[in-house]
């Protein structure tokens, strides 16, 4: 007999769900938003092969934009416009402020069974940086765990922690890899192939 087939939801609807967070868990409105990522896709999509005509200004002009930008992703979450394009999916999460786009990005690449690491910076205080996250995922993780121990034991009681550990203990590990890689560019080239 086939297992049932276990069907994940599009991923315009991951990016939804964390858009629809940020906006109800932060001072970030709309049309605020709409212009954060207008300015990502303009950024990094080449004009010949841009869908979506996002508008930037100044001025008078910015007002206008924001508000044309703001109905142009509501139109996107509210499913007037069906699929996300392409080109404009990246854009949508960079523009997502940090927890949120960091956690879209872990659910996004957990689809395809992978990780998501953040790039290493070429900054002096990169390794701080590096230590504050292991630090910061570790105190995460164990907070995500103490409820399901606070027994003792890890069984089926537990299964409402289960997601949040799943997900802080990727995290952990996104933030661990992130260090190792660090550490690995630091070796000469002969040795940082065999560790």
């Amino acid at each position: 007999m086939k297992p049932a087939p276990h069907f994940l939801p599009p991923r315009q609807s991951v990016i939804y769900g964390y858009t629809r967070r940020m906006l109800d868990e932060t001072a970030t409105n709309a049309n605020s938003f709409a212009m954060a990522v207008a300015e990502h896709y303009v950024a990094t999509v080449a004009p010949d092969v841009r869908h979506v005509p996002f508008k930037l200004g100044e001025g008078d002009a910015l007002l206008a934009a924001m508000k044309a930008n703001g109905q142009t992703l509501r139109r996107y979450m509210d499913g007037t416009v069906k699929v996300l394009p392409v080109d404009l999916e990246d854009a949508w999460v960079m523009a997502l402020p940090d927890p949120y786009r960091s956690a879209c990005e872990r659910d996004l690449a957990k689809r395809r069974g992978r990780l998501s690491i953040a790039a290493i910076e070429d900054a002096p205080h990169a390794p701080a940086v590096g230590m504050a996250a292991l630090a910061t995922e570790f105190a995460q993780l164990v907070e995500a765990l103490a409820p399901a121990l606070a027994d003792g034991k890890l069984n089926a009681d537990d299964l409402p922690h289960a997601k949040r550990i799943l997900n802080e203990s990727d995290d952990l590990m996104a933030a661990l890899l992130g260090m190792r890689r660090q550490v690995t560019a630091l070796l000469p080239e002969g040795d940082a192939a065999h560790a």
